[in-house]
């Protein structure tokens, strides 16, 4: 597991001023794969996602889960969805979150299409912003 390299990644992106997404990890199978290699990383993903959540709740307290579905539904139909809500969206069905030091923070695993790699992606919102909840 990279969780070091992950737990790095995430407390640079929490210092940086701005809102934004990052991948921290990709699997590592083309997606003509062998389907045990492919289930093979699904899984690690998702076992450093649940490391990483583990991780960061012992730091900053339990995380929220918070569905995007709302958000995409939104974006999709044209509405002005705030980074980093709008890029992943498109991606992440759900996200951990966590509110630290005036900021939200949240990790999730991306694959909306089948086609689509799994991911491993960290997000940060501006100071003062809610956590993303259905879109107004």
């Amino acid at each position: 597991m990279h969780l070091a390299r992950h737990l790095a990644a995430v407390d640079r992106l929490h210092s940086a001023p701005c809102a934004r997404w990052i991948t921290l990890r990709t699997a590592d199978v083309g997606p003509d794969a062998d389907p045990a290699d492919l289930r093979e990383a699904e899984q690690e993903i998702h076992a450093e996602h649940e490391a990483l959540v583990a991780l960061l709740s012992a730091r900053w307290a339990a995380e929220r889960t918070v569905d995007l579905g709302p958000h995409l539904l939104a974006a999709a139909g044209g509405a002005d969805v705030p980074e980093p809500e709008r890029g992943l969206c498109w991606r992440v069905a759900e996200l951990a979150v966590w509110t630290v030091r005036g900021r939200w923070c949240g990790v999730g695993v991306a694959r909306r299409s089948p086609e689509a790699p799994h991911q491993l992606l960290a997000a940060v919102a501006e100071y003062g912003r809610p956590l993303p909840y259905e879109p107004g």
